[in-house]
Formats: structure tokens, C-alpha cells, sequence
């Protein structure tokens, strides 16, 4: 968790990605999920704003944005990138998502209810996901939608192979986060909860051209082991001698639920 909160590695994570993407990954999800201008919007797990910018651009003056995350730091900088304009319809809460109920009501940020609530690649955090779930389903107006973001199936599994391939075993968390989270817990939950389910997908090829740029991201991610890094960069650099590039494909579901059941 403490590598996965750290700003650093989170901005050079999708830094990493956003360079060497072939689909930007903002503009996928909001050529999906519609956002009203004036709707009130609860993000969690914002990180450092790489969604939620979008959904400032899309919200008006009548609308806002409630960004929580459990990373101070994280905030800090999602404020800094926000312009005075935009930061009028923002506001920040530092909170974990177990304590997202109290957290809310002490910021002053619940009000009547949220239009949407929404997460990307960062729900499978919580300790209890299915609970956190539930809590948002209680945040939500009448009408209102959740949108949850994150991998699914094989992804990763260029980069898996070649750090199993170097002696490390990826934890289980980090495994069930990336390839069986969404299908194994979002999916269920939402079909016993929403009349309607809309599931996007994609494969997203990273393409890094230096051995140099595949290191720099796995130092950055929740399973790098500095001890075998020298076995690691072994193998990337065996690569390169065969090949001009490496690919790494981010396998991506988005489900978006509404109509709530009664």
C-alpha cells in the first residue's frame, strides 16, 4: 500500500503509461460514461487527478466534484494542477475508503447525495470492497450511477512473465487487483444491486523502446524487489537484443451500474 500510495511512484507510474499508451485512458472512459454539467460527483481513490481533471471539465459551475483519497500528498498535487477557476467545484477529502462515510460528513462534502460516483484503479484498496460498494450505493441520489474502472484478465501479463521469469513472486493482492478483481467482485455485486450493467473493454498496448523505460516503470510499481533487479534487468536487456521494443498490454473493464434495485 505504501508504494502504491506514494506520489512519486504514482506519477511516474502513469507517466510511464501515458507516454507509451496507444489509447489515452481519460479520453476512453468519458467517451463512455457521460458526466452532466451540473452534477455532483464523488471520485475515490483520486490519486493525483489523472480522471479527475476530466471531471472537472465536464462539470459547470452548477455542478461539483468531491475528490477523497488516502494520500495527503496525492491532494496536494491534484491541487496544484487545478486552476482557480476549476478548484471552485473541487473539493478534497483525505480519507481511507473505510472511513469514507465519516469522512464526508465531517468535510462538510455529502449534502443531498451524489449524480455519480466514481473509481478507477483504486476500489480493490479497500479492505471490504463489497462494503465500500454498498456505502455508495447509500451516497447516491434516486437516479444517481457508479462507474468503476480497472483491469481485468490477462493484464499485465508480458511484464508478470519476464519478473516471475527473474525469481520474484507477485503477491496475491497485486495479482487479484490486476487480473480477477473486477470480474470476481465488481461484476457480482453490481448485477445483485443495479437493473443495468454497461461493461467497456479494451486492450491497451504500452509500447517502451529502452530497456531503460521498462526498468524505470517497474521500480515504480507495487512489485518491484530492488534485490533482484539485476536478474531483471538481465532479462529486459535479452529482449532488446531480439527485439526493437517491449509491449506490455493493459487488459481494461469499465462497468457502469444504474437503476438500483429496490
Amino acid at each position: 500500500m505504501s508504494r502504491a500510495t506514494q506520489v512519486e511512484l504514482l506519477e511516474q507510474r502513469i507517466a510511464a503509461n501515458a507516454a507509451a499508451q496507444q489509447i489515452d485512458l481519460a479520453t476512453w472512459i468519458f467517451e463512455r460514461v457521460h458526466v452532466e454539467p451540473a452534477a455532483r460527483v464523488l471520485e475515490l481513490c483520486c490519486g493525483t487527478g489523472g480522471q479527475t481533471l476530466s471531471l472537472l471539465d465536464r462539470v459547470s459551475d452548477a455542478g461539483h466534484v468531491v475528490a477523497l483519497d488516502i494520500s495527503k500528498a496525492a491532494l496536494d498535487t491534484l491541487t496544484a494542477k487545478v486552476g482557480p477557476i476549476a478548484s471552485k467545484r473541487l473539493t478534497c477529502v483525505e480519507s481511507s475508503l473505510e472511513s469514507l462515510h465519516s469522512a464526508l460528513h465531517r468535510s462538510g462534502a455529502q449534502h443531498d447525495g451524489f449524480d455519480l460516483i466514481f473509481c478507477a484503479y483504486g476500489l480493490y484498496y479497500s479492505s471490504d470492497a463489497e462494503r465500500t460498494l454498498q456505502q455508495c450505493r447509500q451516497l447516491l441520489k434516486l437516479n444517481g450511477r457508479i462507474v468503476v474502472v480497472g483491469p481485468f484478465g490477462p493484464n499485465n501479463k508480458h511484464l508478470f512473465d519476464l519478473v516471475r521469469a527473474s525469481g520474484i513472486a507477485i503477491a496475491a493482492p497485486v495479482v487479484l487487483s490486476s487480473e480477477s478483481f473486477m470480474s470476481q467482485t465488481v461484476l457480482p455485486w453490481g448485477t445483485r444491486n443495479f437493473e443495468s450493467l454497461a461493461v467497456h473493454t479494451m486492450v491497451n498496448p504500452v509500447c517502451w523502446t529502452t530497456p531503460e523505460r521498462v526498468l524505470n516503470y517497474w521500480q515504480s510499481t507495487t512489485f518491484y524487489e530492488a534485490e533482484r533487479r539485476e536478474d531483471f534487468e538481465r532479462l529486459v536487456r535479452a529482449h532488446f537484443a531480439e527485439h526493437s521494443t517491449f509491449v506490455n498490454e493493459k487488459w481494461v473493464m469499465l462497468v457502469e451500474m444504474s437503476h438500483g434495485r429496490v
